[in-house]
């Protein structure tokens, strides 16, 4: 037990250091934008020209505010004149909240647009040198699953970084320069004051965004891990069912979602602490700005009005250094983030298959020649696979290599396609090492047929037309034929059409080997190669692609790594592989006729397993016995492989009534919040708090209002209001600390709860689904898995982060409106007539973001379900990779 203990120990050793060195990759921040054009350069340039001014436009307002103020509270001497005033400045505001809108629209547009711009470039360089990467990258350095992050996370945060984030950092740092800049040239001696205080404020809430950065990563870290399980299940949903896994996977997806429930309480008290602290040290700033700006008064350096928003001026500018904090977070996070991304791109000059040296010959007759061959794969290379190994493979003929497991037959198949170079000796293709040929020219004169067909999530045309992209209706159709795949797709509604779901889902075993069958040889390569391609078939689907296969390698020459010895028969040559050396080589007959050859054996072994399979008393009923019950498997897999989806008609085999209930129903807000019913106690303790969180904000300006009115009345009446204001300020400040952490911990712990709880019923609803329920191209594994994710948030987002700041505003109005009517109801209703407007703004704003955050996730989804098939499928897109650029 201790052994395993310290074994464990180690594996974290190795897995923290792992983590420590990745945080230390981190590419140059300029380096991010590395894929912007002149186009996006100008939309940067408009963005930081707005955000600029979209931040010095809040110092420049403060300033007639600071006039208005000082022209109202002197209004009782001069009347007229002060009215004159105020109508002056009123139009001044008008003019300032044009620049405004103007400033911000061009700010956020052209930062978003070129963010998004440059994301979906770099995407796209990634994929194509993804795609581009020499096969043995996958065996030491890359998994699918870096991959995967790769595009639909790391990229994300690498676009939320050089979007809106620039704009917003812009836009905050001119309007702290501006702020600084316009209080000390005007009251330099509260600006100093101020100018001592706003280090905490800036360090209070530079810890507080650090800290909760740093949980929040670690819960969508918990989230990454729980998705790649859920990925998983669904995407092996037929087994699961199969041997009725559907509990245990349901208990390992909430068993990867723990460690979020204990970093999403803590990330909560965070929150909570965080935003206490930083209300805590406002408070008492106010304390002391409010109390010295009275002495400023007093001793008549500057007016009422000047100093107060003076004070404010500089005080927000402050507080705009804390909140740019998070964007350089973002900011770090990015370059992080961005180091795999470039990585991967940088190496595409380095592939191989990039590369665009090599020669091409006139005409390919298809003599095959490994001489001396050495090789090791580079993810294990102190084992030798090849020493000296030697194979000649006549042009035209049929060459069939057998023997065990790890012999070394299927490594032949990937040196002829170039997808590892030998370490020593040569493979000569009619006289010509093929290192020194063109790759992507070798490629196109190579067919490959896998023992596991990969198809992608489009249609059989499609599918096909990725062995050659430019082929016509005429050359698909004569390839289908040679393969046998006519028989079935002229049975099918939509012919070439029909869609074939994902991974070819929708398609039996031996349909999808025709349609690999079919791409393979569209493009009438030269060379055919045929790894165990009918070892996964069942006997009926065997017998009718071994005959497809049998059309095809009519005047090509052809590599078949056999599992199954009674479909090599014909074969021109036969050569058996052991230990990475031919034993021995001939035809069927002249192998089979010695009975002690390593060949007969083989022979035996296979046929005695099949009589052992399929028992039978006399020497011909089990053949028959076998073909009944592959004919039955066959017609039960065809019933399943003719529920196909189209374009045109996406009627599924479900029925109706199953497509009615996909559709998205709307849902009342009482069912959602009867979710977190089991944490009404955290609910209660959330909703008192947020309540009173809410009021501190009015009553907040309710003293400051008043200390300014009392900055205009005799001094004994200043000191004794300010040093009551002050005291009040004081008891905030403390009650802040509680009040915000009390709030953020019981909704954090609710939220989590929420989720948990969402999460693990949505799972297992999902795995409760029928069969033909995951063939419907919108519940693949990678847009369920999506759902799984973002629907569970989303729904959190609603009932209980919105909630928070509902329940805060509410708090807010409340208090608002009474201390409002209370003191000038006049007023009050006169400000109430705008509120149309703003929230009218709001609106419209709220709606289009709604449905760009409705679409994107979708779009991204669906771009997901496009590349997952080639990550998920090394050899296969190394084959076609040609074809996606």
């Amino acid at each position: 037990m201790s052994s395993l203990s310290g074994n464990i120990e180690d594996t974290d050793d190795v897995e923290k250091k792992k983590e420590e060195k990745k945080k230390q990759r981190k590419v140059p921040f300029w380096k991010l934008f590395a894929f912007a054009d002149f186009y996006d350069y100008v939309l940067m340039g408009l963005g930081s020209l707005g955000a600029c001014v979209h931040g010095a436009s809040v110092p420049v307002f403060f300033i007639f505010f600071g006039k208005l103020i000082n022209i109202i509270g002197l209004a009782y001497l001069f009347p007229k004149e002060a009215s004159h005033r105020v109508a002056k400045y009123s139009l001044d505001f008008v003019y300032l909240s044009v620049v405004i809108l103007f400033a911000s629209w061009i700010e956020v547009a052209c930062w978003m647009h070129t963010g998004e711009r440059q994301a979906a470039k770099m995407r796209m360089a990634y994929l194509k040198s993804m795609l581009s990467q020499d096969i043995s990258l996958f065996d030491t350095e890359a998994s699918t699953g870096e991959v995967i992050a790769a595009i639909t996370s790391d990229i994300i945060v690498v676009q939320d970084a050089i979007s809106e984030k620039v704009g917003n950092f812009m836009h905050y740092i001119s309007r702290f320069l501006g702020g600084f800049i316009i209080g000390f040239v005007r009251i330099w001696q509260i600006s100093l004051v101020t100018l001592s205080i706003v280090p905490l404020i800036a360090l209070a809430g530079g810890i507080y965004a650090y800290v909760s950065i740093g949980l929040i990563a670690k819960v969508r870290k918990s989230y990454v891990k729980a998705s790649q399980v859920a990925e998983e299940v669904i995407g092996n949903v037929r087994t699961v069912q199969a041997f009725t896994g559907e509990e245990k996977a349901v208990r390992s997806y909430i068993e990867a979602l723990r460690k979020t429930y204990k970093y999403g309480r803590k990330a909560g008290l965070a929150k909570g602490l965080g935003l206490g602290t930083l209300h805590c040290v406002l408070f008492l700033s106010w304390a002391l700005l409010v109390w010295y700006t009275s002495i400023v008064v007093h001793k008549n350096i500057a007016n009422g009005g000047e100093s107060f928003t003076t004070m404010l001026n500089v005080v927000i500018s402050g507080l705009s250094l804390g909140m740019a904090a998070p964007d350089i977070s973002s900011f770090l996070h990015a370059t992080a983030a961005a180091y795999p991304i470039f990585e991967m791109i940088e190496k595409n000059t380095m592939s191989k298959i990039s590369s665009e040296s090599g020669r091409k010959v006139d005409r390919v007759a298809g003599h095959i020649e490994f001489k001396d061959v050495c090789f090791r794969y580079p993810s294990r290379p102190d084992v030798t696979i090849f020493d000296k190994f030697c194979l000649d493979i006549p042009s035209g003929k049929i060459v069939a290599l057998v023997g065990g497991s790890g012999s070394g037959k299927s490594t032949v198949i990937s040196l002829i396609e170039r997808f590892y170079d030998p370490l020593f000796g040569k493979i000569l293709l009619d006289g010509n090492d093929i290192r020194d040929l063109d790759l992507k020219w070798l490629r196109q004169q190579i067919g490959l047929v896998n023992q596991e067909p990969a198809l992608f999530a489009t249609s059989i045309r499609e599918n096909i037309l990725y062995g050659k992209d430019d082929a016509t209706l005429e050359e698909i159709t004569r390839a289908a034929k040679l393969s046998g795949a006519m028989s079935f797709i002229n049975n099918l509604p939509d012919k070439f059409e029909t869609q074939v779901g994902e991974r070819g889902i929708q398609l039996s075993g031996g349909q999808k080997q025709r349609i690999a069958l079919s791409r393979a040889i569209v493009k009438n390569p030269s060379i055919l190669l045929l790894d165990e391609a009918t070892s996964a078939l069942d006997t009926e689907s065997e017998k009718s692609v071994q005959e497809a296969i049998d059309r095809a390698i009519v005047g090509r020459t052809t590599v078949a790594v056999a599992h199954r010895l009674s479909t090599i028969r014909n074969a021109d040559v036969i050569a058996v592989v052991q230990e990475g050396k031919i034993v021995e080589i001939g035809s069927h007959g002249e192998l089979i006729s010695n009975p002690q050859s390593t060949y007969a054996s083989l022979v035996h072994l296979q046929e005695a397993a099949s009589l052992q399979r399929y028992p039978s008393h006399g020497p011909t009923l089990g053949r028959p016995l076998s073909m009944k019950y592959s004919r039955e498997l066959s017609h039960t897999r065809s019933s399943f492989g003719t529920s196909f989806h189209s374009d045109k008609d996406s009627v599924s085999w479900v029925g109706g009534d199953a497509l009615e209930s996909m559709r998205t129903k709307n849902v009342s807000l009482k069912r959602l919040y009867s979710m977190v019913g089991p944490d009404w106690i955290y609910g209660v303790l959330g909703t008192m708090s947020a309540f009173i969180a809410g009021s501190a904000m009015p009553l907040f300006a309710l003293g400051v209002s008043q200390a300014l009115v009392a900055y205009y009345m005799d001094w004994d009446t200043t000191r004794h209001e300010v040093k009551k204001i002050s005291i009040l300020f004081c008891c905030g400040a403390a009650i802040s600390v509680i009040v915000y952490s009390i709030e953020h911990l019981s909704f954090g712990i609710m939220g989590e709860r929420l989720t948990l709880r969402v999460r693990e019923m949505m799972f297992s609803a999902i795995l409760k689904n029928e069969i033909g329920w995951f063939d419907d191209l919108n519940n693949s594994s990678s847009m369920l898995t999506s759902r799984l994710e973002s629907d569970a948030t989303l729904l959190r987002t609603i009932v209980v982060d919105r909630s928070t700041i509902l329940l805060q505003n509410v708090g807010l109005v409340v208090t608002s409106f009474i201390i409002a009517f209370t003191l000038n109801w006049r007023i009050t209703l006169v400000v109430i007539a705008t509120y149309p407007l703003i929230i009218s703004g709001h609106i419209s704003e709220v709606s289009l973001l709604f449905c760009t955050c409705l679409e994107t996730p979708t779009f991204y989804s669906k771009s997901k379900n496009i590349f997952f098939p080639y990550i998920c499928s090394e050899t296969l897109y190394e084959r076609l990779w040609w074809q996606l650029e």
